[in-house]
């Protein structure tokens, strides 16, 4: 179960990307005709973070939790009822499938999903108690 200290080790980024000058990344257009996806700043350092600070968990089959994940994708209000081991659950699966799937945690940035799991860890720390 994450910490408070671990959900507070992430919860800045949300200000930053709900900036109106906030910037997923870009694709780069590579030698050979192919392209590259380059994350912004904020999204690599918010990447790092979740593994710094034990987001992202090496044991959990997120693979086959992949269609769970989706119905929280596909109906946001989901997310609003989601416990922090679900957003967990969640942002292991969107960062581990980009490894396999490049683009895909620039897209969970592109329809909100992001945001609405960090938004949604904010009020579950809002209104938990000060250990």
């Amino acid at each position: 179960m994450p910490t408070t200290k671990q959900i507070d080790a992430i919860l800045p980024f949300l200000d930053r990307f709900e900036a109106d000058t906030f910037e997923v990344g870009a694709w780069l257009r590579q030698p050979g005709g192919f392209s590259l996806f380059e994350w912004s700043d904020a999204v690599s350092e918010f990447h790092r973070a979740l593994y710094d600070n034990g987001w992202i968990s090496p044991s959990f089959n997120w693979v086959d939790w992949q269609d769970t994940a989706r119905q929280y994708v596909g109906q946001p209000q989901k997310v609003d009822a989601a416990d922090v081991m679900t957003i967990r659950k969640l942002l292991t699966t969107h960062v581990r499938k980009e490894r396999f799937c490049e683009g895909h945690l620039t897209s969970m940035f592109g329809n909100g999903h992001v945001v609405a799991l960090l938004r949604r860890l904010k009020a579950i720390r809002e209104n938990s108690k000060p250990a």
